[in-house]
């Protein structure tokens, strides 16, 4: 009865806050008219999501698909108005006389930008707002920033993000993190796409690699750094990757490109749109097939699935029946169909993946064979409305566990190479049901107030074929639902400060109901300068594998579950030595401070300070049980505390034995929460004008490790101290683009299940050329380079120090050997047990019409 109240009272608090927000409150006597007219730009095509301003005053709007827009209520009196749109120049109309009663036509015409500087974002009020207004640290990258990154992968246009992580795996595969608390399997950064949850349920990691959307078809992404579930929900802890496709009204034509580079790399993706039935239908088609031969390192495996040293005995990965496969590729696609009906859009998409290469776990790595991945979605849009319903799919097709099928090989010498597969895959089948609803509005009677509120559902359906998720026993596919509704409304209580309050309140089905508040302050002093103080609650909820893992025959002595009853350690006496509760979900409080602004018009600077306390960490895979330590005085058995359906095998003791024939205690491998610690770190990116065709850019963060209250492989930071950038563009050196970047990350120890190791500090060198072909309108060539000269260290052994108590000695934590150097095109490493990566070279050629 008191949680049903408790959830009624949320429900009721954040029902209050969208009331208050569209409370109407008395107008002001005084004469009023409107503004109206057409943005469009230098080819007459009509502009979207520009912002219209009045300056001077909290009134504005934004345009329709069709490029129109009206102001009400705006003062008589002549004012100045301005349009502002990503990528393009910010353009002042003067002079805009407004009489009372009466509507006033202004049409403006737009340019591109030579160099973009500031700009408007949406991620972070899921709004457009210009950039230094928005209450978090948010770095746009443009479909101009897309077609220079490194390779035809849009994660390269990641590397010189303030704030983030960049993690190069491989030849196509990278991971991006912020804030610390990074692992092996993270999942407390979102994904979006479109408006499209990007995660995979089974695992609840981000699609990433499996994308179905070509680059060719992206026309921008935009990086929110920092809590950000008070508009997005649970997966948001550490912040958001937004995604948005190509339109096709705004880019019409045909796009097609062809890559190739070192280590046998291939890319061609094409995109082609265009509209019909007088402007009132567009379509859009792309596609993409890439391949590459990654590079290799070889790991070796013990017959009980772990990890062993390299010259120990057991199994390696080029040994196996089926050996390791270091050839990567992927076949995506997607298509869409749009209606524009006046200023409302209706779209029908759709795409799919497969995708073939190798991938990191805590445990070792996974062969991906075959993975598919497919979406469906429908958008409706209007000025004030949107409303969005699609499905999402991925199934892992043929993939194994390459640390299980060791194992398996090693203690079933006789089976043949496809019995040991189906021994060690992981069938799955994982479905995202999902819809939202949002509503945005400027309320004039309440100060011109701009209120975002709307509600999301989601409903996550996994099977693994009945082997190893909970549908193992009940015959029945796993499922978690949660709903959620949200709102955020900004004031400009003054004319220099607005005030931001947010909510979301979400109601899990396997958790309690979360409250997610944000609140913030933005002082404007001027135009294009902004201050801002806020704070943040997010949460990050268990994953389907916490919490429905299921396998008591792992290995013949390891068993997994997940842990939804709770669990407790036993000595050799029965005695409990140990007690770890049932999952719950993960808490982040934020507070910010930074400062926004562009200087003389030649200088962006974005620099924030955060302070975080974590509470409740959601543990990787650890062992809570080891009866085979070899000293009866640091035996341990597990046993569950709630047993759920009486389901997890037991002994007469209570303790989990596995399903083999004549039972034994295994080792017992479960998630749990614990800990809390406080990190603070600084993020700083400047962007200078040199001249209007020349940019140069720096990025510097930092993070540091306060406190903590519990030392664990839960709650290792897993990210550098300190990292930064600098970079430049130049555009126009005869028809030429040109790039340059050098990223530095100081050296910083990783622990993530078996993947432990000093990651030794490095710098890399990345250079790229566009040249257009005159002579072929729309054609270009691009030369890209990454790691073209690198200072790092390669060939690195370790050792684990001895220390005493109440020290806990850290594997691998001291470097016994290295390669240390700086050249052209030296190899470095980014990621324990994965390969170290070299220089990538693509020459691509590019046909636009």
């Amino acid at each position: 009865m008191s949680m049903e109240l408790n959830r009624l009272t949320r429900w009721g608090a954040a029902l209050a806050l969208l009331l208050i927000a569209l409370a109407p409150v008395p107008a002001r006597a005084q004469a009023t008219g409107r503004i109206a007219g057409t943005v469009t730009d230098s080819s007459q095509r009509p502009v979207a999501n520009a912002q219209v301003a009045v300056m001077g005053t909290r009134y504005g709007a934004l345009t329709g698909p069709d490029g129109r827009f009206r102001i009400a209520n705006v003062p008589a009196g002549t004012h100045q108005l301005r349009v502002q749109r990503i990528g393009d120049r910010p353009t002042i109309i003067p002079n805009v006389t407004v009489t009372g009663g009466q509507e006033v036509t202004v049409n403006v015409t737009v340019s591109p930008a030579a160099v973009l500087l500031g700009g408007v974002v949406s991620a972070a009020s899921r709004r457009v707002e210009k950039v230094t207004d928005a209450p978090a640290t948010v770095t746009s990258v443009d479909a101009d920033a897309l077609a220079l990154s490194v390779g035809n992968l849009f994660a390269g246009a990641l590397k010189e993000v303030k704030g983030v992580d960049f993690i190069q795996t491989g030849m196509t595969s990278v991971a991006i993190n912020a804030r610390g608390f990074n692992s092996s399997f993270n999942n407390r950064f979102l994904m979006v796409e479109d408006g499209r949850m990007a995660i995979l349920p089974e695992n609840g990691l981000p699609v990433g690699q499996f994308t179905a959307t070509p680059k060719v078809d992206l026309a921008g992404m935009e990086v929110l750094v920092g809590p950000g579930s008070a508009l997005y929900g649970p997966d948001a802890a550490n912040g958001v990757l937004a995604m948005r496709t190509k339109d096709p009204r705004q880019y019409p034509g045909l796009t097609l490109e062809m890559v190739g580079g070192s280590r046998s790399y291939a890319d061609v993706q094409a995109r082609y749109a265009g509209v019909i039935a007088n402007g009132r239908f567009g379509y859009k088609v792309s596609g993409e097939y890439q391949t590459a031969k990654d590079w290799q390192n070889l790991l070796r495996y013990t017959a009980g699935g772990g990890l062993a040293a390299p010259t120990a005995a057991g199994v390696r990965e080029d040994s196996l029946k089926i050996p390791i496969d270091w050839n990567t590729s992927v076949a995506r696609g997607s298509a869409a169909g749009v209606w524009y009906l006046g200023s409302n859009r209706l779209e029908l998409n759709g795409g799919m993946s497969r995708t073939d290469g190798v991938g990191q776990t805590n445990v070792g790595r996974n062969q991906l064979k075959g993975w598919l991945y497919n979406t469906l979605q429908a958008r409706w849009t209007t000025p004030h409305w949107y409303l969005n319903a699609y499905r999402s799919q991925s199934q892992s097709g043929e993939s194994f566990a390459l640390n299980r099928y060791a194992g398996a090989q090693l203690t079933n010498p006789s089976k043949t190479a496809d019995e040991l597969r189906l021994m060690s895959d992981w069938p799955s089948n994982g479905r995202m049901y999902a819809a939202e609803v949002q509503g945005n509005y400027n309320v004039p009677m309440l100060l011109n107030t701009s209120v975002v509120f709307g509600g999301q559902y989601r409903a996550d359906v996994v099977s693994s074929d009945r082997q190893w998720l909970w549908d193992r026993v009940t015959g029945e596919d796993v499922k978690n639902t949660m709903s959620g509704v949200y709102a955020q409304a900004t004031t400009p209580v003054m004319p220099w400060m607005d005030l931001v309050l947010a909510g979301r309140y979400d109601s899990p089905s396997e958790f309690d109901a979360q409250w997610s508040p944000k609140a913030g302050v933005v002082i404007k002093p001027k135009d294009d300068h902004a201050f801002r103080v806020t704070f943040n609650r997010a949460y990050k909820t268990p994953t389907i594998l916490q919490t429905s893992f299921f396998i008591p025959d792992w290995t013949g002595a390891i068993s997994i579950y997940g842990n939804t009853g709770g669990f407790r350690t036993l000595n050799s006496a029965g005695v409990e030595v140990a007690r770890y509760g049932a999952v719950r979900p993960e808490e982040n409080k934020t507070w910010e401070f930074g400062y926004k602004g562009i200087i003389a018009r030649k200088l962006y600077l974005d620099a924030t300070y955060y302070n975080s306390k974590y509470e409740a960490f959601l543990s990787p895979l650890t062992i809570v049980g080891n009866p085979f330590t070899g000293n009866p005085a640091t035996a341990t058995w597990a046993a569950p505390i709630v047993n759920p359906g009486n389901n997890i095998p037991v002994d007469a003791q209570g303790r989990i034995v596995n399903q083999a024939a004549t039972p034994i205690t295994p080792i017992v491998l479960i998630y749990y929460n614990l800990g809390r610690a406080t990190v603070d770190g600084l993020d700083l990116g400047v962007n200078y004008l040199v001249l209007p065709t020349v940019e140069l850019r720096a990025n510097y963060s930092t993070v540091n490790l306060k406190t903590r209250d519990v030392v664990g492989e839960a709650t290792a930071l897993n990210s550098p101290s300190t990292k930064w950038t600098v970079g430049a563009s130049v555009k126009e050196i005869g028809p030429a683009t040109l790039g340059a970047t050098w990223r530095q990350v100081d050296g910083y120890y990783f622990r993530s299940g078996v993947n432990s190791g000093v990651i030794p500090t490095f710098g890399t060198f990345d250079a790229n050329v566009l040249i257009p072909v005159p002579q072929l309108q729309g054609t270009a060539f691009n030369l890209s380079v990454s790691n073209l000269f690198t200072c790092g260290s390669s060939k690195v052994t370790y050792r684990t120090p001895a220390v005493t108590a109440p020290q806990v000695a850290q594997p691998n934590s001291e470097i016994v050997n290295q390669d240390k150097g700086c050249g052209f095109g030296r190899k470095h490493f980014e990621m324990i047990n994965m390969p170290e990566v070299g220089m990538m070279a693509f020459l691509g050629f590019r046909i636009q019409h």
